[in-house]
């Protein structure tokens, strides 16, 4: 896993959360639940026998899911994050382990990780991100 730095005043001083994840590995049965509830629920976004296009959708972590659901919108344009779902996992080392599973298994979100990483991020969010594409803001 990449090194990343902690963004934020909800960490303390000479926090490394290279340090904590190694220090508090994620629960993989959680997260492989939640991963699984994730994928069942974008299938249902979508007709049945219609398969899912997962790099479709945007998948990142927060602490605190309105202020992000607010500025995903304002920075493509639109006035709702369509089929918008918030999951909560526990621990920050959770929510890194699956966002990262997403990734990589999906394409969905971003690999590195610019900010929005707290102590308390113990949510992953999914929304369904080509609206914005359409409308040519991404």
């Amino acid at each position: 896993m990449a090194d990343f730095k902690i963004i934020g005043l909800n960490a303390p001083a000479g926090f490394s959360i290279n340090d904590y994840l190694k220090e508090n590995p994620a629960n993989k049965v959680l997260v492989s639940k939640i991963e699984k509830q994730i994928t069942k629920y974008i299938k249902s976004c979508y007709p049945k026998r219609v398969e899912p296009v997962f790099n479709d959708w945007y998948a990142g972590m927060t602490d605190k899911s309105h202020n992000r659901y607010n500025a995903h919108k304002k920075e493509r344009k639109i006035d709702e994050l369509p089929f918008y779902k918030k999951f909560y996992l526990y621990t920050m080392s959770n929510a890194r382990s699956l966002e990262s599973n997403l990734f990589r298994k999906f394409s969905m979100g971003k690999s590195n990780i610019t900010g929005g990483i707290y102590i308390n991020s113990k949510y992953v969010y999914v929304f369904h991100e080509p609206t914005a594409r359409l409308n040519g803001f991404i």
